[in-house]
């Protein structure tokens, strides 16, 4: 749709794997964190839209104090999901503990353009991941396009210690490798969050439990058929 952008989308059959569901639609106030009751949370489909409700976005564009920060800002060098802003970061931290003390946040960042108009920035916040000290925790992401009237979406699959992140139908895509220790299996909850300092977020969204792909290796007979061709 933006004519400029490759898309990158899971498979369909990965639907397949989808077990149980449910829907939320939650109004997220500033600087909120919300459990989201999914039970195991290793294992997960999630898609989800999000609007800033719009008195906040007209009050911030019209405030000449709120910072213009879209030109300097990035998501590997601007400090992770803590870092506030008027506008964000809001989304969701999988594979996370129940104390939040592991964590990988997967979230938007809406900046305001020295232009007074609004730039997105799409993230994963690897920074808290796991406890352990002998892996790298970078941050991820990039800007992706938001046309006038689309609402902000994003994709995410959780997959033990892979999460796949798909902004804006894949025009921005990420795909980390994390190492939670105690976030793990049965463990592993879900929150929803909004760390804007002045924006109230809708969130709409569906979250799936995953069946396991059930990928069987080949036979010996089958090896040896293949050897043969």
């Amino acid at each position: 749709k933006t004519g400029k952008n490759l898309v990158q989308w899971p498979v369909e059959e990965i639907k397949s794997l989808r077990l149980s569901s449910k829907q939320f639609d939650l109004e997220v106030g500033p600087g909120s964190v919300v459990p989201v009751d999914v039970g195991s949370a290793a294992q997960l489909d999630i898609e989800a839209e999000f609007e800033i409700n719009k008195e906040s976005l007209e009050k911030i564009l019209g405030n000449a104090s709120v910072v213009a920060e879209a030109e300097e800002f990035s998501c590997e060098k601007s400090g992770g999901s803590t870092v506030r802003g008027a506008l964000g970061p809001f989304g969701f931290s999988v594979l996370a503990t129940e104390s939040l003390s592991e964590q990988t946040p997967v979230y938007f960042y809406v900046a305001k353009g020295t232009d007074s108009e609004l730039k997105t920035f799409f993230c994963t916040d690897t920074s808290r991941s796991s406890v352990a000290n002998d892996v790298v925790k970078p941050i991820y992401g990039s800007i992706v396009p938001v046309l006038k009237g689309e609402k902000l979406t994003m994709r995410i699959l959780v997959d033990h210690s892979i999460v796949e992140a798909f902004g804006q139908g894949g025009r921005t895509c990420i795909t980390s490798r994390v190492y939670p220790t105690t976030a793990i299996y049965g463990a592993a909850k879900l929150f929803l969050f909004n760390n804007a300092l002045d924006a109230t977020v809708t969130a709409s969204f569906t979250v799936w439990q995953m069946n396991s792909a059930f990928i069987h290796p080949y036979s010996d007979e089958a090896v040896r058929a293949l050897s043969r061709t």
